[in-house]
């Protein structure tokens, strides 16, 4: 199976086929968690550290609005990515290829909040990564600090195990594009297995299909939410898609006074 750096490493020429628009798209992440920040008084001009930045689709529509944007992320050929992406928008946007277990090695100074979205924790297999990650990225912020991170809904897709996520095309005939995907729960119901298709429709008719493999863990709001305390989060809430407008269910940690930051 791939490792997260080799599957976001394959992914990245390729991230923006999984939206019909992706920098439309990306502002609407945007929008949506800098209301989540606002909303616990983390606003524009505020030092956010995405710790999962990918090729940018929260880092730079956050950066755009005001916000002063570091992000990492553990693939060097998304981080590249990113900054040719930010360089066309002449978006300032410090940008730098680290691990999140490692995040507080590769990053100066505090932040006042933290981001991490779009699933990226479950990509940590084992609970001492997971407790290696959040400490780091405590570490990475000033008292009373917050870190938002978004992941499925893992609770309640270990219970039913779906098989994948249907094909979503977009566009207009002779310039289509799109993704698919397809699962592999292990026996426990621990672990999925996930196979990753785009397609881009080519003038002649034709597709080119490219396949990518990565593998979850299927981590549990009660897990994660006593790991995140057990790294010196205080207050941790979960913040369900209706509430909060976020396609995923989305937890709010606030950093203790006295913790590792």
């Amino acid at each position: 199976m791939v490792h997260a750096e080799d599957f976001y490493d394959a992914l990245a020429p390729r991230y923006d086929l999984l939206f019909g628009d992706w920098w439309a798209a990306a502002r609407w992440h945007g929008q949506v968690v800098a209301g989540i920040l606002g909303s616990r008084g983390v606003r524009p001009l505020a030092r956010v550290l995405d710790c999962t930045c990918g090729i940018g689709t929260q880092a730079l529509p956050l950066a755009e609005q005001g916000y002063r944007m570091t992000g990492t992320d553990v693939s060097r050929r998304a981080v590249q990515r990113a900054h040719r992406e930010a360089a066309s928008r002449g978006l300032p946007v410090v940008l730098v290829r680290a691990d999140v277990r490692d995040v507080r090695e590769a990053v100066s100074g505090s932040f006042d909040a933290a981001v991490s979205c779009d699933n990226a924790l479950p990509h940590l297999l084992t609970r001492d990564d997971l407790e290696r990650a959040a400490g780091s990225i405590r570490a990475c912020l000033r008292d009373g600090g917050i870190f938002v991170a978004t992941v499925r809904d893992y609770d309640a897709l270990r219970r039913t195990q779906p098989t994948g996520v249907p094909i979503t095309l977009h566009g207009t005939p002779g310039w289509r594009h799109g993704s698919g995907q397809s699962w592999q729960w292990s026996e426990d119901g621990d672990l999925v297995d996930i196979t990753l298709f785009t397609f881009r429709e080519g003038v002649d008719g034709g597709w080119q299909v490219s396949a990518v493999e990565t593998r979850y863990r299927a981590l549990g709001r009660d897990e994660l939410t006593e790991v995140l305390r057990m790294s010196g989060f205080g207050s941790v809430e979960w913040l369900a898609p209706e509430v909060s407008g976020y396609h995923q269910p989305a937890v709010v940690a606030v950093a203790e006074t006295g913790g590792a930051g």
